[in-house]
């Protein structure tokens, strides 16, 4: 199973406003899965996936915030900042990191 990073490095060469869109998608269908699975007995693999799935959802709303808003969320972990960091890079080198997006 991929990884959020995996996933996120995966699709990056995307221009941005692609590429939060697809973050959007990729968050919608994470918000299903969480949502499906959240009424499992704790303890057991589905519920182990809602949270997860839970996570990967809040994580990529503070990566779409910085993509939008170029600024961090709060409480932003140093893993995600990386993440944003290295696509902010590659905006940059593309030209395409300048303004508010708005969705």
């Amino acid at each position: 199973m991929d990884t959020l990073a995996t996933r996120i490095e995966r699709i990056s060469d995307l221009n941005r406003v692609a590429l939060i869109q697809e973050l959007i998608r990729i968050d919608a269908v994470a918000q299903v899965r969480a949502h499906r699975q959240s009424r499992a007995s704790r303890g057991t693999l589905a519920r182990y996936r809602s949270e997860a799935a839970r996570n990967d959802s809040d994580r990529l709303g503070q990566i779409i915030y910085f993509l939008r808003f170029r600024t961090s969320a709060i409480n932003t972990s140093e893993e995600d900042m990386a993440l944003c960091e290295m696509l902010a890079q590659k905006l940059q080198v593309k030209n395409d990191w300048i303004g508010e997006v708005s969705n």
